[in-house]
């Protein structure tokens, strides 16, 4: 059996063959065996300690109650929460009565990262069975120790001796447009961005580019198959399309889009890692690019790659770091229009960002390829703090010296300066 001592002399080795021979394959196997190393002494964290409140005492029987629900995390390191969109109740009264009550999550109950030590909070509502009143104890089915008291009374009485409740509406929970949307599009909460979104405009507008992004998590982390195979909640659909736009022609036409669904896998954060380093991930990934066009303007390919996560971040001065390299191979690459794109696009990208929460953030990728080497820097700042958080957009400014920038034009170099917005950086 190899021990975690032996993985990492065999990195250090490999390490050395990398600077002596400025291999990027060595890099590629440093990465491979640093893998394996985090996971030979992977450890299991701390069970989370779960419990709830009631923000208000002295409810009456048949109104809706408030229940916060609270996750504490006990481990040494974050961990990710997901808050069920319904927990089940279990109400006792003083004389034995047992009730099965739904309570439903207010502001749509997500995933939430939990530092070490802290705690986060979901807020629900529960209607209370219409008993005689007293003291009632609630449980949270599943989450043991979850538990609390609650003390109900009986409606009061008019004159006429008919009772007069407080109103027993819940409260509203579908004010606008989106949360009724939200109610008959329960998946869509299964969406998030991905890559970078934004519109750019070059100082050369022919030059102009945008860029969509999202992802897709097709399982139900709360399902059978989710719970029996956690590995499941990793598997994400990807779809990003990048466009080239001139902006300095009469009619504006795109010079060049392509077009990249994938499917991947992205890992939970690594437990056995450095004290230091806040995130360790690992995504590994299959991707289509085509350009969508036929006859000799045709390009596509596709590719697997293998890309972890390194990432540093300071909560005191709010800085973070990231490291990224991305390892790809090709297969089934067009070979009657562009057979020759991995000499142009290559095999491996580094990807480094650094900035400030809510503040700067400054990101660069370099590609070695065997036709030379490309580079892109990426700087973006929120506007809204210059109007006073009114205004959710970042200014970015983005240059790019590279070949394979485009899948039409990949044999030639672009070189452009664009600025413009984004709103995923």
């Amino acid at each position: 059996m190899v021990t975690v001592t032996e993985v990492k002399n065999s990195i250090w080795a490999n390490a050395m063959s990398f600077l002596k021979t400025k291999n990027f394959f060595c890099l590629c196997r440093m990465v491979c065996f640093f893998c394996l190393s985090v996971t030979v002494s992977e450890v299991y964290a701390n069970e989370p300690i779960s419990f709830i409140s009631f923000p208000e005492q002295n409810k009456i029987a048949g109104e809706y109650a408030n229940l916060s629900f609270y996750i504490l995390n006990e481990d040494k390191r974050e961990i990710d929460f997901p808050f069920p969109k319904q927990l089940e109740l279990l109400v006792m009264t003083e004389d034995g009565q047992t009730f099965s009550v739904a309570a439903v999550g207010t502001n749509n109950p997500e995933t939430k990262i939990i530092a070490p030590k802290a705690f986060a909070k979901q807020d629900y509502v529960f209607k209370i069975p219409e008993i005689q009143g007293g003291k009632l104890e609630v449980s949270l089915v599943g989450y043991e120790g979850a538990k609390n008291v609650l003390t109900v009374r009986l409606p009061e009485k008019n004159d006429d001796d008919s009772p007069v409740a407080e109103s027993t509406e819940p409260p509203e929970k579908y004010p606008t447009l989106e949360n009724l949307f939200t109610l008959y599009q329960p998946y869509v909460a299964n969406i998030s961005a991905y890559e970078p979104i934004y519109f750019l405009v070059g100082t050369e507008p022919e030059k102009s580019k945008f860029q969509l992004s999202f992802k897709y998590r097709p399982f139900n982390p709360k399902g059978t198959l989710s719970k029996k195979y956690s590995w499941l909640q990793g598997i994400h659909l990807g779809y990003t399309q990048t466009s080239f736009w001139d902006l300095e022609s009469d009619s504006a036409p795109f010079e060049d889009t392509s077009y990249k669904p994938e499917i991947f896998f992205l890992s939970k954060n690594f437990k056995s890692r450095p004290d230091w380093l806040k995130g360790l991930f690992l995504q590994a990934g299959l991707q289509h690019e085509s350009n969508g066009r036929g006859m000799e303007f045709s390009r596509s390919t596709n590719y697997g790659y293998l890309k972890p996560y390194f990432i540093y971040y300071n909560p005191h001065s709010r800085l973070g770091f990231q490291f990224s390299p991305k390892l790809s191979f090709y297969f089934n690459n067009d070979d009657e229009t562009n057979a020759d794109f991995p000499d142009y696009r290559g095999y491996l990208e580094l990807e480094t960002k650094f900035g400030k929460a809510e503040s700067f953030l400054l990101t660069s990728s370099i590609r070695p390829a065997e036709e030379g080497l490309s580079f892109q820097v990426d700087l973006s700042y929120p506007i809204s703090n210059f109007v006073n958080d009114n205004f959710d957009l970042y200014l970015q400014i983005q240059y790019s010296n590279a070949l394979a920038e485009s899948l039409l034009n990949y044999q030639e170099r672009t070189e452009a300066l664009r600025i413009g917005f984004s709103i995923v950086r």
